[in-house]
C-alpha cells in the first residue's frame, strides 16, 4: 500500500513539475531572444562591455569555491572523481580566461558581439552543467551533506541572479543546467520530506529567475533610455549648428544687399524670422524634451502632470517671496526665478533607472532597497552631466537641473544624501526644491502611504526647521502657506 502511494505521489509531482516548467520556459523564451543587430548595437555592446569587466571575478570566485566543496566531501566521496571533475572545472575555466584576455579590449562589432554572447551562453550552460552534475554525482545519503551541497548550490544560484542581469541568456542558462539535475535527484528520493524539499527548490529557482529577469529587464530600460537621451542631445547640437549656419548666412546676405536700402531691408527681415523661428523651435524641443523625460519618471513612480505644475509654482512662490532676502538676493534674480520654474520637473529624473520593485514598493524599503533609491540622485546628474559634456560649453540651464537634481535630497544638517552636505553648502536652489517637494510628497498619496492634510504638512516641515531645511525658507514658506495650499488645490490630481 505504501509503494502505491508513493508511485501515485512520483506521478502527480512529475505532471506537476512539467506543467510549471512548460508555463515558465514559454513565459522567458522571450527574454532568451538577445538580439543584437545596428539599432540595439549601443546598448548590446554596453551589457557585453560589462559583463567582460566583471566576468574574471565571477571566474575567479567559482574558481575558489569548487577547491572548498571538494574538501568538505573529500572523506565522503572518491578521491579521483572529486579531483577529475575539479580538473575538468578548471580547465573550463582556463578556457573562459583565455576567451576574456582575447576581446577584453576588442571594438564591439555586430558580429563581434554576437560571437561573445553565444559564449557566454555557452560558457553558462557548460559551468551550469558541471554544477549540475557535482549535485547528482556528489549526492551523499548523509542528510547533513545533502543540506550542505544543497546550500552551495542555492548560493551559486543567487549569486548568478545578481551577477548576470546584464546578459539574460546566462541568467537562465546557468540556474536551469545547476538546479534542474539537483531538483529531479532530490524528487527521485521518492519520500515526501524530499518532494517537497524538491518543490520548493523549483519555486525557488522560477523566483530567482523571474527576479532576475525584471532585473535584467531594468537594466536594459535604463541603458536604453541613457542612449535615448545622448541622442536628443545630439539632435540639439545639430539644431544648434542649423542656426550657427543660418547666422553665417544671414551675415553674407548683409554683405552682398548693402547697395540697396529696401532689398537689405526685407533681406534682414526675411532673415530675422528665420532667426526666430529657429529660436523658437529649439525652444519648443527644450520644453518639450524636459516635460517628456519628466513625465517618463512620473509615470513610473505613479505620479501626474499635475505634480509638475505643482512643483514648479511652490518653487516660484518661495523664490519670488526670497527675492529681496539678504542672503538670496544675488542668486534669485528674474531670469533664475524663470530657470527654477523650468528645471523643475526634472529634480527626479533619475528615478527612470530605478528598478519597479523598489520604487513601486507599497512598504517601508529595507536598507538595501532604500541605497538603491538614493541613487536616483547621482543617475539624474550624471544624465545631465552627459547632456552638459555633449554641448561642451557652460549653460545656465543644465547646470541648476544638474545641481537640483543630485542635492534635493541633501538636508540642513548634514544627514541627507547623497553627499551629506549641510548649511550653505547645499545648492539655493536644492534647498527651494526640498520644501516644495516634500510638501507635494505629504499632501500627496504615494504606494508608500496615505495623503497627508495641508496642516499636518505644515507641521511637519515647522519640525523640520533647521534640521531637514534651511531656517530662513521655512519662515518664508510658513508665511505663505496659504499660497502652498491654494497652489495645492488649483492642480489637483
Amino acid at each position: 500500500m505504501r509503494l502505491y502511494y508513493a508511485k501515485l505521489l512520483r506521478v502527480e509531482y512529475s505532471a506537476m513539475v512539467n506543467e510549471m516548467y512548460s508555463e515558465f520556459l514559454y513565459k522567458l523564451l522571450g527574454e532568451l531572444k538577445f538580439r543584437i543587430d545596428g539599432d540595439y548595437l549601443r546598448v548590446r555592446a554596453e551589457q557585453l562591455h560589462s559583463r567582460l569587466t566583471v566576468y574574471p571575478a565571477m571566474i575567479f570566485s567559482q574558481m575558489a569555491l569548487q577547491p572548498l566543496l571538494v574538501w568538505l566531501l573529500w572523506n565522503e566521496f572518491p578521491h579521483t572523481q572529486l579531483l577529475l571533475w575539479l580538473a575538468a572545472f578548471y580547465v573550463l575555466h582556463s578556457c573562459e580566461i583565455i576567451f576574456w584576455w582575447r576581446y577584453r579590449r576588442i571594438t564591439l562589432t555586430v558580429e563581434i558581439c554576437r560571437h561573445i554572447s553565444t559564449r557566454f551562453t555557452q560558457f553558462a550552460l557548460l559551468v551550469g552543467a558541471m554544477w549540475g552534475i557535482a549535485s547528482v554525482v556528489f549526492f551523499s545519503p548523509d542528510l547533513i551533506y545533502q543540506i550542505l551541497l544543497i546550500c552551495v548550490m542555492l548560493g551559486l544560484v543567487a549569486g548568478s541572479a545578481n551577477g548576470n542581469p546584464v546578459h539574460p541568456p546566462s541568467l537562465f542558462a546557468f540556474p536551469l543546467m545547476t538546479l534542474t539535475p539537483l531538483i529531479v535527484r532530490i524528487a527521485l528520493e521518492g519520500d515526501k520530506i524530499h518532494l517537497i524539499l524538491a518543490t520548493m527548490l523549483l519555486f525557488f529557482m522560477v523566483i530567482v529567475l523571474d527576479g532576475g529577469r525584471k532585473l535584467g529587464l531594468a537594466v536594459w530600460t535604463s541603458l536604453k533610455q541613457n542612449f535615448e537621451n545622448l541622442s536628443l542631445v545630439e539632435q540639439l547640437l545639430q539644431q544648434k549648428e542649423m542656426l550657427s549656419q543660418a547666422q553665417q548666412q544671414l551675415e553674407h546676405a548683409n554683405e552682398q544687399l548693402r547697395e540697396n536700402a529696401q532689398m537689405l531691408a526685407q533681406k534682414v527681415q526675411e532673415r530675422t524670422a528665420e532667426l526666430f523661428s529657429k529660436a523658437e523651435e529649439l525652444g519648443l524641443v527644450r520644453e518639450a524634451s524636459i516635460l517628456a523625460l519628466s513625465s517618463l519618471a512620473e509615470t513610473r513612480d505613479n505620479e501626474t502632470g499635475n505634480h509638475i505644475r505643482r512643483t514648479q509654482n511652490y518653487i516660484v512662490a518661495l523664490a519670488q517671496q526670497l527675492h529681496d532676502h539678504p542672503r538670496f538676493k544675488d542668486f534669485l534674480s528674474e531670469n533664475n526665478i524663470d530657470l527654477l520654474f523650468k528645471v523643475a520637473p526634472l529634480h527626479d529624473i533619475g528615478k527612470v533607472g530605478i528598478p519597479d520593485s523598489i520604487l513601486l514598493k507599497p512598504g517601508k524599503l529595507t536598507p538595501e532597497e532604500f541605497e538603491i533609491m538614493k541613487t536616483h540622485t547621482t543617475l539624474g546628474a550624471s544624465t545631465i552631466s552627459a547632456a552638459e559634456a555633449k554641448l561642451g560649453m557652460h549653460n545656465d540651464f543644465l547646470q541648476m537641473a544638474r545641481l537640483i537634481a543630485i542635492a534635493h535630497h541633501e538636508k540642513w544638517d548634514g544627514s541627507g544624501y547623497p553627499n551629506g552636505l549641510a548649511g550653505d553648502d547645499i545648492p539655493t536652489e536644492a534647498r527651494l526644491m526640498a520644501i516644495a517637494d516634500v510638501y507635494d510628497a505629504l499632501i500627496t498619496q504615494r504606494p508608500y502611504k496615505p495623503a497627508f492634510g495641508h496642516e499636518q504638512a505644515v507641521a511637519i516641515i515647522k519640525e523640520g526647521r533647521g534640521k531637514h531645511f534651511d531656517p530662513d525658507i521655512v519662515d518664508t514658506f510658513l508665511r505663505i502657506q496659504d499660497e502652498f495650499h491654494n497652489i495645492a488645490l488649483s492642480y489637483q490630481d
